[in-house]
């Protein structure tokens, strides 16, 4: 399959203990033979705080731990849907995702034949309901789960 992932970063664990758990789907998914793209946003909290902290050669160190994994970086200005998710079977978004990246992702699902699945590692829709309300996918993308 062709799988995207969307991830608030891959890269960088910096107050983002997620990044752990979603290299391991990455590795997994890779291991079973599923080709896997992982985007994250330019410039993203996590990974500037990473740098800024620790510097550049943290992120070759996550190399030795974790080889093969890499992201493609992107703003919401110049992302191209079409172009990205065109081979997409499965697209994941990932909680941390921008409310903003999560309404596009889910309106480009409606004109798409590619399964879209919301990743809430935390609960958050249930813990942070006022949050996640503003992470919104029109009724007709196929979703699941997104709980309410």
């Amino acid at each position: 399959m062709n799988i995207v992932l969307f991830y608030h970063s891959i890269l960088s664990d910096w107050n983002h203990g997620n990044a752990h758990f979603l290299r391991g789907v990455v590795r997994e998914l890779q291991e079973r033979g599923h080709r896997v793209q992982v985007y994250e946003p330019q410039n993203g909290w996590s990974l500037q705080n990473l740098i800024e902290g620790y510097g550049q050669e943290k992120l070759e160190e996550l190399q030795e731990y974790y080889p093969g994994i890499s992201t493609n970086f992107y703003t919401l200005d110049s992302l191209d849907l079409d172009e990205v998710l065109q081979e997409a079977d499965l697209v994941l978004v990932h909680e941390w995702s921008e409310h903003e990246l999560v309404r596009r992702v889910g309106e480009h699902r409606v004109k798409s034949n590619y399964k879209l699945l919301f990743h809430d590692t935390h609960h958050r829709a249930v813990t942070e309901r006022e949050s996640m309300a503003r992470t919104t996918l029109p009724t007709t993308t196929a979703c699941w789960p997104l709980v309410r």
